[in-house]
């Protein structure tokens, strides 16, 4: 068997085990029949070389359903480690003996997408607070679109940034109890703990809005009034009378 026929048998095999269909071994056998062997060997000198070279397996949509148990079979087959002990020196920045995983752990490749853009002209965060719709604790006028989005608080949880993620979503959101009560923590200690702010819906000027124009369209919620969609003078009026279930005892 030469050279040319023992790599072509290993490809075709290769991609035969990752799509049993055959339909990703033809493709290679059309791109490969046409070419001398001169023309081979360069084409697979180029894929030793490039890094970036690789041979796909593209599936049609709902054909071939790929499992994980399937990818775990391929792996092991051609001794591709999915698995690895993960090392993490950023913990104690100790890089010479760095906190290791107890167990191995998925390791693949995943595409990075830059969540905001870098620019002073769009700038995402608040630079000038001090105007402030008095509707929604949002900041407004020149830093009118600024706020964390949804995937920005993905992205502090991924990286458990948990107190980043509070204070984002807490005393620089709509809290404004918290604000000054983080403020004042500042000014008289130099230091504040996210541990040390309370969150209470009833300090929040959103859900307050939100709460009241449903009161004036006659609407009962419990975004305010925890205990359930009875308006608080409807439900004092109702535990005055014998009838009523004491709560207390419930």
């Amino acid at each position: 068997m030469t050279l040319r026929k023992e790599i072509e048998t290993a490809i075709y095999e290769m991609l035969d085990d990752a799509d049993p269909s055959g339909a990703n071994t033809a493709r290679m056998k059309n791109l490969f029949s046409p070419m001398s062997d001169k023309q081979f060997y360069q084409y697979m000198d180029r894929f030793f070389n490039d890094p970036d070279m690789n041979y796909t397996v593209t599936y049609k949509p709902y054909e071939n359903p790929v499992t994980v148990e399937f990818i775990e079979k391929l792996c092991g087959k051609y001794g591709i480690p999915l698995y690895e002990y993960v090392y993490k020196p950023f913990l104690t920045m100790d890089q010479e003996d760095p906190p290791r995983t107890v167990h191995k752990q998925l390791v693949l490749d995943v595409p990075v997408k830059r969540l905001k853009q870098m620019v002073q002209v769009k700038n995402h965060a608040a630079v000038n607070p001090t105007k402030v719709d008095p509707r929604m604790g949002q900041p407004t006028g020149h830093d009118r679109v600024a706020r964390i989005t949804q995937p920005e608080l993905y992205s502090l949880i991924a990286q458990n940034q948990y107190n980043a993620a509070v204070e984002s979503y807490g005393p620089m959101s709509d809290d404004l109890k918290a604000q000054h009560d983080m403020e004042r923590a500042i000014q008289k200690t130099g230091e504040v703990e996210m541990a040390d702010m309370k969150s209470d819906p009833i300090d929040r000027v959103s859900i307050n809005t939100i709460a009241y124009y449903l009161y004036g369209g006659g609407i009962a919620t419990n975004l305010l009034d925890q205990s359930g969609y009875v308006l608080p003078i409807t439900q004092k009026a109702r535990e005055e009378k014998s009838s009523t279930i004491d709560r207390k005892d419930v």
